[in-house]
């Protein structure tokens, strides 16, 4: 099986290098040319917290794609942001073997977009949960989470319809050397818990330019997270997902602390339990492209949220103020956080 990193940036880095490492064929292909020159010269170094370790890759310019010609692709692991999709797509329809297909290992609900270019028979979703990795350089990524506790997958394969199918096993069964990984049947539930994992953290750490940790620690935003979850939750049902838990609490959990002291309390108890797993430097990656100067994914997780929001008679005015609050942001604006604070509180 020849497999492809579509993206090799701290996810793609991650989980393709781990698989090359047990010996699958693995082809990177990446945006960042310097990035692409380090993985192909030094190597490409993977820093854990329990193992580092390096090795030369076979690592693409976008340019050299092409070349794959001789060689197709069997699964291509799209890891690209999430407003990269569409062209990165077209960019791997050419090279795909006949029975070859992608798997979305994005944030957001990104098949429908690939499957508008490749057709939904070449989409399979890939929810990547918590394996907090970051980009530290050219040809060098950090995972700063350790590995899964026993029970609790990282990677969830799933079909678009539902279906648990030979090819979901095999993917399955491969990406197990990166971290846990099983297949599931509920991949729409799956996807709309991650973005709901997502959207509480991600807009509202790149806003205060604070890590997860401090962002649990402080009350008020912890506060401000846990509605952002409430509010997702209940788009969510309303769309009829099926949500699974989310920081190890049940979603009726999360809306039962809306009005319920006892609910509210398990919820702050969880995700004490849930910080466990997080270091200090532990951030989200939006927070790591706001440093960077690059575009964030808020369209695609708290505005995914509003969008479906608008479409089920939801309100959600928490999410609408974090997608305004990080607009301004990438237009270069400088916040008061005081009043952003103030501004999200209300």
């Amino acid at each position: 099986m020849h497999y492809a990193i579509m993206g090799a940036g701290s996810v793609g880095a991650y989980i393709g290098a781990r698989m090359a490492r047990a010996g699958l064929k693995v082809t990177f292909i990446d945006q960042w040319p310097e990035h692409v020159n380090a993985m192909r010269g030094k190597g490409l170094q993977v820093e854990c917290t329990d193992e580092t370790f390096q090795l030369r890759v076979n690592a693409l310019h976008l340019h050299e794609v092409q070349r794959l010609i001789t060689d197709p692709i069997d699964v291509a692991l799209l890891c690209v942001k999430s407003y990269d999709t569409a062209w990165s797509a077209a960019l791997l329809k050419d090279y795909l073997a006949p029975q070859g297909f992608v798997a979305s290992a994005q944030n957001s609900l990104n098949e429908q977009t690939i499957a508008g270019v490749l057709g939904w028979d070449r989409v399979v979703g890939c929810i990547v949960n918590t394996i907090g990795v970051e980009l530290h350089g050219p040809g060098h990524v950090v995972r700063w989470a350790p590995p899964a506790p026993p029970g609790f997958p990282v990677f969830r394969i799933g079909e678009v319809h539902g279906r648990i199918t030979a090819r979901a096993k095999a993917l399955a069964e491969a990406m197990q050397c990166a971290d846990n990984t099983t297949v599931t049947s509920n991949l729409w539930g799956e996807r709309w818990s991650k973005v709901t994992h997502n959207a509480m953290g991600s807009g509202l750490c790149a806003i205060f330019g604070i890590g997860l940790l401090a962002m649990y620690r402080d009350p008020v935003t912890c506060a401000i997270s846990i509605r952002l979850v409430q509010e997702a939750i209940d788009v969510g049902q309303r769309l009829g997902f099926e949500l699974e838990d989310i920081c190890g609490v049940a979603p009726q959990v999360w809306l039962d602390g809306r009005s319920d002291a006892q609910a509210r309390q398990h919820i702050e108890r969880s995700l004490e339990k849930w910080t466990l797993r997080i270091r200090e430097d532990g951030q989200t990656s939006s927070l790591h492209d706001l440093r960077r100067g690059r575009r964030m994914e808020t369209d695609h997780i708290n505005g995914l949220v509003v969008q479906r929001a608008a479409e089920v008679g939801a309100a959600v005015p928490t999410h609408a103020k974090i997608v305004a609050l990080t607009h301004r942001i990438e237009r270069g604006e400088r916040l008061d956080q005081a009043a952003a604070l103030e501004y999200l509180k209300e």
